[in-house]
């Protein structure tokens, strides 16, 4: 079981902004190297948040957050979204950066991350990738990988990546994508630094 946010909500949200995918089945493998190596990609691109309306900040999930926590989600620069089953709020780890911020709680049975970033790179020979699913609405990747599901998609101008692993693989509620989907459709806003612009809390 992950004790902190891992790396696959950063390999979904490359995916969905077709960052670094691979080439054509028709390059060389050294044509594909070149193609994909740090040197050839573009600088990421910092994409334009947009912002929700006051009226959808969920003011009982903020005031349910522990007091850091809640600090941390009002400095976001992306617009912070969070499980609103009090069991995940009460002791959440809520991390924030320039272009990024993440979310991590643990119960007996659970363990969610969420990951939200409005960074991406793209190339400009590869158009970004459509889910084929939907999640809130959006188009999303939905996988599964060593029993830990997971779905990405964009909103809000930002790239989101959804992580549930349950405490025992075989536990009912990871036998599918189901609870990933269920988790996600729940989510809610809690603010950001551009809530107030919107009419948010400050």
């Amino acid at each position: 079981m992950r004790s902190v946010p891992g790396a696959a909500p950063l390999l979904l949200l490359a995916a969905l902004a077709a960052c670094d995918q691979a080439a054509p089945a028709s390059e060389t493998p050294r044509e594909q190297t070149a193609a994909l190596s740090p040197a050839t990609a573009l600088p990421p691109v910092i994409s334009t948040v947009a912002w929700p309306a006051a009226a959808s900040l969920d003011r009982g999930a903020l005031a349910a957050l522990p007091r850091k926590a809640a600090h941390m989600a009002m400095k976001s620069q992306v617009p912070v979204l969070v499980p609103p089953r009090r069991e995940l709020l009460a002791a959440p780890v809520i991390v924030t950066r320039q272009h990024w911020t993440s979310f991590w709680a643990r119960t007996e049975e659970l363990t969610v991350s969420l990951m939200m970033t409005r960074l991406s790179r793209k190339h400009p020979s590869i158009p970004p990738l459509r889910g084929a699913h939907s999640v809130r609405g959006k188009p999303a990747l939905v996988t599964v990988n060593e029993g830990i599901w997971s779905a990405a998609w964009a909103e809000n101008g930002v790239s989101y990546a959804l992580d549930v692993e349950c405490a025992s693989p075989e536990a009912p509620p990871c036998a599918s994508d189901a609870l990933v989907r269920e988790l996600a459709a729940e989510l809610v806003y809690v603010g950001g630094a551009g809530a107030s612009a919107a009419g948010g809390p400050r």
